[in-house]
């Protein structure tokens, strides 16, 4: 069973006609999403090679070169020459919205500010055709080698690798970047799964403040990092108010216009919520255009926000 305190928590976050669909997806099976390596292999080639292994992979609309399949053929999946061969890589479709709403551009720089285990920096590059410069950013050294393994294995030539703390990558690269994704890390409650306790084992409403302090760091980081004119996207996989919206709104709140929360555009399969405007009393200003996704078959819950940058902040 879900823990009872976050339970509550969600009967305040969710409208009401949300609470109960949310509440079974917790339990509901999954259908495993992937996104095809356009940097090794052509989409077509892929899924008529799947389509031959006896799997049914599905498209979405807006999400280019990304996919799913339902839950009972994951195990096929995993096991398929595209997936060892490193022609697509297993990733939520929610996950892949963030670089797809960044839109990073061949040639320009781009900061992943926490890139382990390097499923959306891969993405970056391939949207960006391996053209460019790509920084991939991660504190934890597990997770470090994890990700430049990744990057290896698919092909990836214009990324270049840091074991660093993610709050201090401003000091060494002042508005530098044209791009900045900060995937922020959270209290992952969007992956709960109500038959596995390890899922949320490690979740208290002290460890979402934990979370948030270090979130408004790495926000305030990526920030400072990204030029004038530039664009970042803020994401979480967590329903938690404190790590979404408040996050965001002490921040452009902190940089008083110069930072400016804008208009995201998701796909028409996914069941999209506004940001909340106030949290248990307090309310939240200039974050209107951030969005909120509820997890479906194909989706896990996210929050993602687009924010453009007019003028310096340092």
């Amino acid at each position: 069973m879900l823990p009872d305190t976050f339970l509550e928590r969600l009967r305040l976050i969710l409208p009401p006609k949300e609470l109960a669909p949310v509440l079974a997806s917790f339990s509901a099976p999954l259908a495993t999403g992937f996104r095809v390596n356009t940097l090794r292999a052509e989409a077509t080639e892929v899924l008529d090679q799947l389509e031959r292994d006896g799997l049914h992979p599905r498209s979405v609309e807006g999400i280019p070169d990304g996919y799913w399949v339902p839950a009972e053929e994951r195990a096929a999946l995993l096991v398929s020459s595209a997936h060892t061969e490193e022609r697509l890589y297993v990733q939520n479709l929610a996950s892949q919205l963030p670089p797809l709403v960044l839109d990073p551009q061949p040639g320009e720089r781009v900061l992943d500010l926490c890139a382990a285990p390097g499923s959306k920096t891969r993405q970056l590059v391939c949207l960006m055709g391996d053209e460019g410069e790509v920084a991939a950013v991660e504190a934890v050294r597990g997770r470090f080698f994890k990700l430049r393994a990744n990057l290896k294995a698919q092909g990836a030539t214009c990324v270049r690798t840091f074991h660093r703390d993610g709050t201090t990558v401003w000091r060494h690269r002042p508005e530098h970047f044209d791009r900045v994704l900060l995937d922020a890390p959270c209290s992952t409650e969007g992956r709960f799964r109500a038959d596995d306790p390890e899922t949320f084992r490690y979740w208290s409403p002290r460890k979402v403040k934990e979370m948030a302090r270090k979130q408004g760091r790495l926000l305030f980081s990526a920030i400072q990092s990204l030029r004038p004119g530039g664009t970042l996207v803020y994401s979480t996989c967590t329903f938690a108010p404190e790590e979404n919206e408040a996050v965001l709104s002490r921040m452009v709140a902190k940089f008083e216009g110069r930072v400016e929360v804008v208009p995201v555009t998701l796909p028409p399969e996914s069941r999209v919520q506004p940001a909340l405007d106030a949290w248990r009393g307090k309310p939240f200003s200039d974050i209107a255009h951030a969005r909120r996704l509820l997890p479906i078959e194909t989706m896990e819950a996210f929050f993602v926000a687009k924010l453009v940058k007019h003028e310096t902040t340092l």
